[in-house]
């Protein structure tokens, strides 16, 4: 599974989720951690599970659960796990630093994807080791870890290093990697040019906090008919040639040039 645009919406708010589910999105993510107030977390998860049991949305739709580092984070392990069926097509682990972390989740939880949260600089120190444990691929929690630096989220080139790092063991490990959401949800201009960014990065996706901002993030991570008609032609040509040399508009075709067209692809048929 990979996805454009995740969409969050508050564990503690039932009343949000079939709303939610309607925004557009290729994803929603309830939340029990951040979006939670400690009283609420037990109620939340009561709540979620109740409206997962007989959810009846098209689209994908994962928990993030407490870290695994809480009594929290167990509760919400053990209590999906005792779930009927797969009533969530992901769950997401927050606060991941190691690849244990992931591996306790997908031990209980078996066969489900994983979505795992780097969010400190150990865990970023530990990223390709937990991005090939995330079948679901990684998020990157730029708010929590800006602030564990000292640092400024909004400040680009702040946030490069890290960025870098996980779409660089995303992309060894073959799974997706996600950016944090944009803050400012009336800035619309903003959010386009920090996803366009982000796309050109190698992210394949990022979340959101608002419905408002879905339509945007899918019309950056969707591939436009020009994108898909080259990628197609570039396919065409390679395999016309069988095994020869490759021009395309008057360029080398190599395998760098070919997978990334394979990726067009397959972007457009997600």
């Amino acid at each position: 599974m990979i996805f454009r645009s995740l969409l969050f919406v508050p564990g503690a708010r039932p009343d949000r989720f079939d709303k939610a589910a309607g925004a557009g999105a290729d994803a929603i993510i309830i939340d029990l951690e951040d979006a939670v107030l400690p009283e609420d977390k037990a109620r939340a998860r009561d709540e979620t599970l109740a409206w997962l049991a007989v959810r009846q949305m098209d689209g994908a739709c994962g928990v993030r659960i407490n870290s695994l580092r809480t009594a929290e984070g167990c509760a919400d392990v053990a209590a999906l796990a005792g779930l009927e069926g797969r009533a969530q097509d992901f769950v997401m682990i927050p606060k991941a630093e190691t690849a244990q972390d992931v591996e306790i989740v997908g031990d209980v939880l078996a066969d489900m994807p994983l979505i795992s949260v780097i969010e400190s600089g150990r865990g970023l120190g530990s990223a390709y080791e937990i991005a090939g444990a995330s079948a679901g691929g990684v998020l990157f929690g730029g708010a929590d870890f800006s602030a564990s630096l000292g640092a400024t989220l909004s400040d680009w080139d702040a946030m490069a290093h890290a960025r870098g790092v996980i779409a660089s063991a995303c992309g060894a490990a073959g799974v997706p990697a996600y950016d944090v959401p944009f803050l400012d949800i009336k800035d619309e201009a903003g959010l386009g040019a920090a996803t366009e960014k982000v796309r050109a990065f190698g992210f394949s996706g990022r979340a959101c906090i608002h419905p408002a901002q879905v339509g945007t993030v899918n019309a950056v991570f969707t591939p436009d008919a020009d994108a898909v008609a080259d990628a197609r032609a570039i396919l065409a040509a390679f395999e016309a040639a069988k095994g020869g040399a490759v021009l395309h508009k008057g360029k080398l075709v190599d395998r760098p040039i070919i997978l990334a067209a394979e990726r067009v692809l397959a972007c457009a048929r997600s």
